[in-house]
């Protein structure tokens, strides 16, 4: 059986996957290419909004009572994380951060994905930075971003087991860049106790593929096209084998028409960036690839692929705003 993640009728523009899965064959060696599936075994496939963007799980088993089983428990875990990481809730820790610029006894998962926001903060020099968020609703609102500029800076904000803090009123954090892909490991993590092996977790364009589907074949994923009625829907195929992949791009939440103002912006310029249309990064966890893939778009082509090359296990592609790709020398083989 192919899981075909194509576009259902009821997704608006916004919920469009970015990476999508796609049929296809590919030989790989080592334990996962002596998978024997057993007569009954079957691809179970869910299918939910959560986060505003749709949730795609599959997995393959021969115990389909089993495999609904912890799908309940994934999708249970991913909506316990939502509610920790979501800054739109009023009632949410992100939300009482930002309101009061400090909080108290915050959840560990917090607490781990603030420091791990930050860490990234640092390795790109600022290009990934979650106090962006003041520009953000700037430009959403068609403010001036230049005036919010001065409450963004990743070193203002101080985290550890017991507080949070900013050190400058009216600053206020976005997890919106790192958040998914937690809430996609720890989907992820779910499954893998429960000892399913050959599953996928996507959500909206940022996902985890391991193991091999029911016919056999690793999970392919296509990289969509950032102006698909320009070209083809689909860039580039590769599949993911214990990986994980996110795309970012400028036509997932844009403000303006010709998507020359987006959900993504440089903290230096208060602006977004004007060299990318996309960047699709492969990492070993999903909020890594998420991470990384709205800092290359911030940092262009050039420094995105060399940040690329320096990290292990990290690949990348981008498309610049006239369709050109750029891939990191680890890139797979595309199709």
């Amino acid at each position: 059986m192919n899981l075909n993640l194509s576009i259902s009728p009821t997704v608006t523009r916004r919920d469009m996957l970015k990476i999508t899965a796609v049929a296809g064959t590919l030989v790989v060696g080592g334990k996962l290419a002596s998978t024997r599936w057993l007569p009954r075994s079957q691809t179970i496939h869910e299918t939910r909004t959560l986060m505003g963007t749709v949730i795609n799980l599959a997995l393959v088993t021969d115990d389909k009572q089993a495999g609904q089983a912890v799908i309940e428990a994934t999708f249970a875990e991913m909506e316990r994380l939502i509610a920790l990481f979501d800054h739109r809730h009023p009632e949410a820790q992100l939300a009482i951060l930002n309101c009061d610029g400090k909080l108290s006894q915050p959840a560990p998962e917090l607490v781990d994905l603030m420091n791990l926001a930050l860490s990234y903060g640092r390795l790109t020099n600022g290009a990934f930075d979650v106090t962006v968020k003041p520009i953000i609703d700037a430009l959403k609102n068609g403010g001036s971003s230049a005036e919010a500029a001065h409450l963004v800076n990743f070193r203002w904000v101080s985290v550890n087991s017991n507080r949070i803090t900013f050190a400058q009123p009216g600053m206020a954090v976005t997890l919106d860049g790192i958040a998914k892909g937690r809430v996609v490991d720890g989907a992820v993590a779910v499954l893998q106790a429960n000892n399913f092996g050959n599953i996928l977790v996507e959500a909206g364009g940022d996902l985890w593929g391991q193991g091999l589907r029911l016919d056999g074949a690793p999970w392919r994923v296509g990289v969509a096209n950032p102006r698909p009625a320009a070209e083809t829907g689909v860039l580039a195929i590769f599949p993911v084998a214990a990986q994980a992949a996110a795309t970012s791009g400028d036509y997932q939440n844009s403000f303006t028409p010709d998507f020359g103002l987006h959900h993504i912006v440089d903290p230096v310029t208060a602006v977004s960036p004007l060299e990318l249309a996309s960047a699709t990064v492969i990492a070993p966890s999903a909020a890594d690839a998420d991470a990384l893939s709205t800092a290359l778009m911030v940092m262009g082509p050039d420094k995105g692929l060399a940040l690329a090359e320096r990290l292990p296990h990290v690949e990348a592609l981008l498309v610049g705003k006239d369709l050109q790709i750029y891939r990191s020398s680890g890139f797979p083989t595309l199709e």
